[in-house]
């Protein structure tokens, strides 16, 4: 059976698609499944409202900048998706006893509550976003002259991967993302990850990460691993070309997410070139 996927949050044209995959096969397990996809839905057009509220209500904010509601809103998509695996609002119950499941949760672990340090505002404010910056920058011209690219476009790559720092807060040293294979020597973290399969899907997945020593040793394999996979060729040819480098990474298949170079403009368009400067 042809997996109905979800590719866009708010498309509700879907949901007729999902209910007909459902009827057609009355496996528990696929019902839940459709049911979650759902749910998560739901829950990610509730938390979309909510913010447009809370945004309407004080339209002068300082802090309410474009970059701080681009990480806003990829944290509330997922957050949905951590909600509705682990309890949800209870929408999923509702649906499958209307598609015809069973009446509750099929082989549910317990609900796990939302971790302590989880909120709706955990975004990071301007200025943790340039104390980010000012922390990775010189690393990231060191880099920059061995690749032959921008350091803008390697520090706007750092922020996305590790969510501007938190990640490293946490103890997972690794500026890229890069995981760790069956050829990989050095220290490893196993952490949770999104991932968008060829049916254009978000989906969860717990997977092997390299673990560095230090912010350094991550951006000195960063260097090692483009220049030692010949995928990445065009890419580093790009040079200074910043867009252009960002559009071959992507193409080069460096991440799952099809908007992966969009998000990387992004975020590179709102590091000034002066922070280049003033840390050289």
């Amino acid at each position: 059976m042809r997996d109905v996927g979800l590719s866009n949050y708010n498309d509700l044209s879907a949901l007729q698609a999902l209910k007909m995959q459902a009827s057609q096969g009355k496996d528990p397990k696929t019902l839940q499944q459709v049911a979650r996809q759902f749910e998560s839905l739901y829950i990610s057009m509730m938390l979309k409202t909510m913010r447009e509220a809370t945004r309407s209500l004080n339209p002068d904010d300082p802090l309410s900048s474009k970059q701080s509601q681009f990480y806003e809103d990829m944290f509330d998509s997922q957050m949905s998706l951590y909600m509705s695996q682990h309890g949800g609002v209870g929408l999923e119950d509702v649906l499958m006893r209307q598609l015809g499941g069973q009446s509750g949760r099929v082989s549910k672990a317990p609900v796990s509550p939302l971790p302590r340090t989880t909120s709706l505002t955990s975004a990071p404010s301007r200025q943790e976003q340039q104390d980010f910056v000012d922390q990775i920058m010189p690393h990231a011209q060191a880099a920059a002259r061995s690749l032959g690219i921008s350091p803008r476009v390697i520090v706007a790559q750092a922020a996305l991967e590790t969510g501007w720092g938190q990640t490293i807060k946490r103890g997972l040293k690794n500026l890229f993302g890069i995981k760790a294979d069956a050829g990989w020597q050095g220290a490893r973290s196993r952490s949770s990850t999104l991932e968008v399969n060829t049916q254009g899907e978000l989906k969860r997945t717990h997977a092997d990460f390299r673990n560095y020593a230090s912010v350094a040793a991550s951006m000195d394999d960063y260097v090692h691993f483009l220049k030692s996979h010949p995928r990445y060729r065009q890419a580093l040819q790009a040079g200074t070309n910043e867009q252009d480098f960002i559009q071959r990474l992507s193409a080069a298949g460096y991440a799952s997410d099809p908007h992966y170079a969009a998000k990387l403009a992004r975020i590179m368009n709102g590091i000034s070139p002066s922070s280049v400067s003033s840390a050289g």
